[in-house]
């Protein structure tokens, strides 16, 4: 299954992203993560150590444009999926998997849609890969990976919301771009819930724009303790909120 973790900057997709890996792992179940922000820091909530030297991140180099049959141009990739994990795939703690999408060198290079059709093309090139169970991308925080249909390849979206109007209003924007994009599975996680009455009113808001909640994560100070740290909450505290919360959702949803 390939999951994609959308949402707003700032809503927690990357921490997210991260516990989910070693959730969906502990199950018992393999993971591939890529991380899709063009500034990556995927690898320290898996758990990788900052000083360590990080695999190369994917670039524009391993695709290519070709001329269809029909006399249209598309791109596809230059190696097989097996490869691009040999030659730019790193192993994290817990035995996962990692791909980096190559970042900006430098400002003023123009836009990212390299990026952006790397990733299409990867998760595209990934639906033939059955080596892993789970692939689970961290998107960038815009709709720009939706409007390019960077995710169309994914089997679920999960949009990430907090307790307030913009966040709720940007979920709706994700929910309503994926389906375009046909990816009918989509669901809200509510982020960063500090009481019932913030509760509530995510549920009202995602009730009314028929956004399913997959599950509600309570706010959890002890990620931004080992944020400041510099550190993975994974290793900071197992027993921190947030990992208990999802480490419950894959039990009850993925375990089998």
């Amino acid at each position: 299954m390939k999951i994609a973790i959308a949402g707003k900057g700032g809503v927690g997709k990357t921490t997210i992203s991260g516990i989910l890996c070693h959730a969906l792992v502990n199950s018992g179940k393999s993971v591939l993560a890529i991380d899709g922000d063009p500034n990556p820091n995927l690898s320290v909530v898996l758990g990788i150590p900052k000083e360590k030297d990080l695999a190369p991140s994917l670039s524009t180099d391993i695709i290519e444009r070709i001329e269809t049959q029909d006399g249209k141009w598309k791109f596809q990739l230059k190696m097989s999926f097996s490869d691009i994990l040999k030659t730019y795939g790193q192993k994290a703690p817990g035995n996962i998997s990692l791909l980096m999408v190559g970042k900006p060198e430098k400002a003023g290079t123009g836009c990212m849609c390299g990026s952006h059709t790397v990733v299409r093309e990867l998760l595209s090139s990934a639906l033939l890969y059955e080596e892993v169970d789970f692939m689970v991308l961290d998107t960038e925080a815009s709709l720009e990976h939706m409007k390019r249909g960077t995710s169309k390849s994914v089997d679920k979206i999960f949009t990430v919301v907090e307790p307030y109007y913009r966040s709720l209003q940007a979920a709706s924007r994700f929910a309503d771009m994926a389906r375009e994009l046909g990816i009918l599975n989509v669901e809200a996680i509510a982020n960063k819930v500090r009481n019932l009455e913030e509760e509530i009113a995510i549920k009202d808001y995602c009730k009314k724009i028929k956004l399913p909640i997959a599950i509600t994560i309570p706010f959890d100070e002890k990620i931004m303790a080992a944020d400041l740290k510099g550190q993975s909450i994974i290793h900071y505290d197992k027993n921190a909120k947030a990992i208990k919360a999802i480490e419950s959702f894959v039990k009850q949803n993925f375990s089998a």
